[in-house]
């Protein structure tokens, strides 16, 4: 964990241990039936720190297909990636395993144990860098936005990739430049 990752996390306990704030949920009792957050702007501020979170790493999983992608285009620099090099131009993206929302609801069940929310947000600090063609392959399975069935429970972090077929990276890249999530 950097330092910027360590005032992300903060950002995010003081966000969720805001007084009052638990009047915003929805379901106290039965976390991830439906959305926890019931006010859509505290849920976009919350989704936000979260995917900044692991966006904020320095290195990121690739997988074999975009590696060579990207150095056959020339995008990699001394074996850095330009974070801002993403995008429709240049047909790459920022893909995390386990998606946003789902870290986030995991985060406010266990709202008042700072220890389990920094274990969750380290064990999902998995960001990968990824073609468009592998990103529609996980779209295409139908797991957009949450985890196949037990798969998070299992600690599967990686479960979206192996049942669409889009490889499990192993390399990790280093990356620098501003952070954007949703560019």
């Amino acid at each position: 964990m950097n330092d910027l990752q360590k005032n992300i996390y903060k950002v995010i306990v003081s966000i969720i241990e805001t007084d009052g704030i638990l009047e915003k949920f929805e379901d106290k009792k039965n976390y991830g039936e439906k959305k926890i957050i019931d006010n859509s702007s505290i849920r976009y501020g919350i989704l936000n720190y979260v995917a900044k979170y692991s966006l904020a790493n320095n290195s990121y999983f690739i997988t074999s297909k975009c590696y060579e992608y990207l150095n056959n285009i020339g995008l990699m620099k001394k074996g850095k990636l330009l974070r801002g090099s993403k995008g429709s131009k240049n047909r790459f993206t920022f893909e995390h395993p386990v998606p946003s929302n789902v870290i986030a609801d995991e985060i406010i069940k266990n709202i008042g144990d700072r220890n389990k929310i920094m274990k969750l947000l380290i064990e999902t600090d998995l960001v990968t860098v990824i073609t468009y063609e592998e990103n529609d392959m996980i779209n295409e399975c139908g797991f957009t936005n949450e985890m196949p069935e037990n798969s998070f429970v299992q600690m599967d972090m990686f479960a979206r990739y192996k049942i669409s077929g889009v490889e499990v990276p192993s390399r990790k890249i280093e990356v620098y430049g501003a952070i954007a999530r949703w560019a």
